[in-house]
């Protein structure tokens, strides 16, 4: 799927849960002009990042290397995979304290749910099209 975003910028991006010997694999790269990272939910430890100018890293996860909010989402110690699971796990603890404290909304919303469908629509109707498809409200 090609992407056009509000400031200009272009993207890409593949969707295929039928690929043989994959496990729901996801995989994000994000390129920039001097770095490049890609993350892969496959090797949850591990971060890559591609420079321009020095040697490429492979960014092993350690949460004393964590910052602000990322580092209050890190249920394990260095070296424990935290995963899939651990998702609900952190969603369900931002909606109790957002119960009990009253704290800010910061999980997604019924209205963000709506967005996620109407966005999934706009790529069947694009995809039977054989074009763009133009999503008005996602």
């Amino acid at each position: 799927m090609l992407l056009r975003f509000s400031g200009g910028a272009h993207g890409s991006l593949t969707v295929n849960q039928v690929a043989a010997g994959r496990k729901n694999r996801i995989w994000f790269e994000i390129y920039g002009s001097k770095q490049s990272i890609a993350i892969d939910t496959e090797r949850p430890n591990e971060m890559w990042i591609g420079r321009r100018e020095e040697a490429n890293a492979v960014l092993l996860r350690d949460p004393s290397l964590l910052h602000g909010e990322a580092a209050g989402i890190v249920s394990y110690p260095g070296g424990h995979n935290e995963g899939f699971p651990d998702t609900i796990k952190q969603l369900m603890a931002k909606f109790y304290a957002t119960v009990a404290r009253g704290a800010p909304v910061d999980f997604p919303t019924f209205e963000a749910g709506l967005r996620e469908l109407r966005l999934c629509e706009g790529i069947v109707r694009s995809a039977r099209q054989e074009g763009w498809s133009v999503l008005e409200d996602a």
